[in-house]
């Protein structure tokens, strides 16, 4: 069977725009259960995936190039701050553009993407981080707090308040 080989991604942006924002690296846009991955071609890279970016703490990097500088607003609003991106290997038959088989390549997180802006061109190129959702090496325990982060969590409790407060005896228990 003839066809060839593309990455396709998506970057959910629901919570912000109610939409996926969907890519692939394929030459033209491509279809896929009812949803179309617009076509950046070699404008979208994605890194290889490794044993270092898929159960420990390195990043998986995503570049997409030449993107309007106007798009620099959306970045700077933390748009794609820790949302959800899933990376899939598909195959398109010869003569179609409907994926005819697409398999999960990797899942993660985004981060705040960094920009290369040329402004001559008034072209810009970001390069998305992105860490698998198996890395949780770097989650901070629950058990470290202090009375802003307790608050935080705990709206009104004043546990750390009077928790901290040195009354060079035990009080409470103090027999009269």
């Amino acid at each position: 069977m003839s066809g060839f080989y593309c990455s396709a991604m998506e970057l959910d942006l629901r919570s912000i725009t109610g939409e996926i924002m969907r890519l692939t690296d394929a030459p033209y846009d491509v279809e896929y259960d009812g949803n179309t991955y617009q076509a950046f071609g070699t404008l979208l890279s994605i890194d290889r995936i490794t044993v270092e970016n898929t159960l420990s703490s390195k990043a998986l990097n995503v570049t997409l190039s030449g993107i309007s500088v106007d798009f620099q607003e959306s970045v700077n609003n933390n748009t794609f701050r820790r949302k959800p991106v899933k990376i899939y290997k598909c195959f398109v038959p010869e003569g179609s553009n409907v994926i005819q088989d697409m398999k999960p390549y990797w899942v993660g997180l985004s981060s705040t993407p960094e920009t290369d802006i040329n402004y001559r061109d008034g072209f810009m190129a970001l390069k998305l981080s992105c860490k698998s959702i198996f890395d949780l090496d770097k989650t901070p325990s629950l058990m470290r707090a202090n009375n802003s982060t307790h608050q935080a969590l705990h709206n009104g409790d004043k546990f750390f308040q009077y928790a901290t407060v040195d009354q060079d005896e035990d009080v409470m228990w103090r027999q009269p």
